[in-house]
This record gives C-alpha cells, sequence and structure tokens, in this order.
C-alpha cells in the first residue's frame, strides 16, 4: 500500500444512516404525534469523530464495510462530503448497512435510539493493513473486536498513539483492548457496565493503572472527570442553548484528538474538546454543528476563566 497520502488519524468504528426526528414527546402504540423537525445523516462513534476533525482541518481515513444498500452509499457519500478519506470503506452487496431511528425531545435535545441491525460481514484482521495502521499519527476505536484488537496492537508498538471511545464494549475482548489504549474516553454506560457502581474517579484511575496517558469518563452536561499525571480533575462542560445531544461524545473525541495532534496539555486538550461537543449541541444532528478551529477559539474566548477543578 502507498503510504505517501498517509491520513493523521485512522478510524475503525461504526458508520450509520441516521433518521432525526424532533417530537414534544415519545410516541405510543395506538396513537400518532407529528415530528417538528426531521433530519437525514451519517453518524457512528467513530465515523463522526473523524467528520469532527476533518472540519478542524485534519485528515482522516476510515477503515470499515456497510451494505451496498441506499444507506451505505448515502453513508459513504456523508463521509466524501467531509473529505473523509473513503478509499478503505468496503460496500458489500446484497446485505444491510446498520440505520438508525434517533428520536430528539423538542424541550431539553436529550435523545433515544432504536436501529435495524446491519448484516454486513464484520471487519476482520484480513481486512487490515499493518504498514496502514502504523503510519498513522493517531488510531480511534469505538469497540473491542478482534479487529480493533489487532489494530491497537500493531499501532501499540509502531509508537502510534491509540484513542478510545468507550461507549459500548465486547465483554471478551475488552481487557485485551484496554491495555493498548494511550487514551480512553468512556461514558457513563461504559463505566457502569465495566465498573459496576464505581464512581468516575475510580474508573479513571483503574485506566490510567492499566496503561492509559489520559483517561476520563465523560457526564453529559456535567462535564466529565479525567485524570492524567497531574492528577484528578472534574471539568465543567460549557453553556449552550442545546437543540440536540446527538453525537456530542463523539464530537468531544474529535475534537480531543485534535488537541492531542496539536500536543497541548490535558487540560487545553480536554477544554478545547469540550467546546467542540457543547459547540456541536445547537443544531439538529450529531455533525450540523461541528465547528471549525475559528469558530471553537472565538466560543472559548468568551470563558477565559474556565479551569479543571
Amino acid at each position: 500500500m502507498n503510504q505517501d497520502n498517509s491520513p493523521d488519524v485512522i478510524g475503525i468504528g461504526t458508520c450509520t444512516a441516521d433518521m432525526l426526528f424532533v417530537v414534544s414527546q415519545p410516541p405510543t402504540y395506538g396513537r400518532s404525534w407529528r415530528a417538528s423537525q426531521y433530519l437525514r445523516q451519517g453518524g457512528g462513534p467513530v465515523s463522526t469523530a473523524l467528520v469532527t476533525l476533518a472540519r478542524l482541518g485534519i485528515s482522516t481515513r476510515f477503515i470499515g464495510r456497510a451494505g451496498a444498500d441506499p444507506e451505505g452509499v448515502f453513508i459513504r457519500e456523508e463521509f466524501q462530503k467531509d473529505g473523509v478519506d473513503v478509499s478503505r470503506f468496503m460496500l458489500e452487496p446484497n446485505v444491510f448497512s446498520r440505520a438508525v431511528l434517533v428520536l430528539v425531545d423538542q424541550t431539553t435535545g436529550e435523545r433515544c435510539f432504536t436501529s435495524r441491525r446491519e448484516t454486513h460481514t464484520p471487519l476482520s484482521v484480513s481486512d487490515l493493513d499493518r504498514q496502514e495502521i502504523e503510519s498513522a499519527k493517531v488510531l480511534h476505536l469505538d469497540d473491542a473486536d478482534e479487529a480493533s484488537v489487532q489494530a491497537a496492537e500493531w499501532a501499540k508498538a509502531a509508537g502510534v498513539t491509540v484513542t478510545l471511545d468507550g461507549t459500548w464494549h465486547s465483554e471478551e475482548l475488552v481487557d485485551l483492548l484496554l491495555p493498548l489504549v494511550d487514551m480512553p474516553i468512556v461514558s457513563e454506560v461504559f463505566a457502569q457496565g465495566w465498573m459496576p457502581d464505581a464512581p468516575p474517579e475510580a474508573v479513571v484511575e483503574r485506566l490510567c493503572e492499566l496503561g492509559a496517558r489520559i483517561a476520563a469518563v465523560t457526564l453529559g452536561e456535567q462535564g466529565c472527570v479525567a485524570q492524567w499525571e497531574g492528577g484528578t480533575f472534574t471539568l465543567p462542560a460549557f453553556p449552550v442553548e442545546v437543540v440536540d445531544t446527538t453525537g456530542a461524545g463523539d464530537a468531544f473525541h474529535g475534537g480531543f484528538i485534535y488537541g492531542v495532534l496539536q500536543d497541548w496539555d490535558a487540560a487545553e486538550i480536554i477544554r478545547f474538546a469540550s467546546a467542540v461537543a457543547s459547540l456541536n449541541c445547537r443544531q439538529l444532528g450529531g455533525r450540523t454543528g461541528l465547528p471549525t478551529v475559528g469558530e471553537v477559539h472565538q466560543f472559548l474566548a468568551q470563558f477565559p476563566g474556565t479551569d479543571s477543578q
């Protein structure tokens, strides 16, 4: 494989076609409610993080598979629209891509999901190219499947930074993946599934014991708890008028990786990532409100006293 056009960030993970409906109340059987807004958009944790990075001016490539159905073609077009490299995004004939129905609360911006599961062949180790993985600066993952674990092993051995969006996990393989991750950022759902009843401070401490340089648990509007060599810190979220929280965590990961590539200190990285996530919540969809670098810095200028605690 030609490495001359190697991207800064390679992502391996989930891709979806999202159908978002803004509703005043959840639907019930036997009743009909009219949505106030509708949007169709690409989604998925790693996928949206890569789009976030592309909007911030970082070169990215998605390695994955979807069906060669209308949803898969749409997912690819959404990547291409934002400049994400899809040369390693494979469309498989006669199978389904993952499609997701997202109901967004008109008042709070909170959402719930239901999905049509994909039927395409899962990404396998044989689909990967070791030199390609080793050529990146960052490898970003969102699951602990066999292909992701192998890619993380190659990346770790080559000195490539491995980041993880811990949204869900494979029970069998997560213990193999976590020691390979330099910077895990996990959701409350992941944290409670992995360490039931443990506070976020205990979760980030355990992640650092496994070898993480920076570890964080994201807490939505409450911000995040993070640990690095300077200690354990609670970092607040930024106040914005929320329209839709879809993709906020994915945008946080994209902003976080951007900061890593700039070689900023951990507090500055998380502050920037929090701003990216907050800005993305101001419009419908996981990608509509993704900002440029200039927009993020302009936003942060309004909060010069925001510090970690």
